[in-house]
């Protein structure tokens, strides 16, 4: 189980908002997987949480979602 502050649940939520609805559900397994085992500082959740949502999309050839 990944624990997550309020804050970092808050950036979490911001980066899932680029990914289109379909693939969230892919972003987040991908995004527990990245943070599995890491320091869960806010600056290390932020860009891993973004870094996954960007390369979701990426992957897809898909437009992020505006947010």
């Amino acid at each position: 189980m990944i624990r997550l502050s309020d804050n970092q649940l808050r950036e979490v939520k911001q980066a899932a908002a680029m990914v289109p609805q379909d693939l969230r559900g892919a972003f987040l397994e991908r995004l527990a997987v990245e943070l599995r085992g890491k320091d869960l500082g806010d600056g290390p959740v932020h860009r891993i949480a973004y870094e996954t949502a960007r390369s979701i999309v990426w992957d897809t050839g898909r437009p992020a979602v505006e947010v």
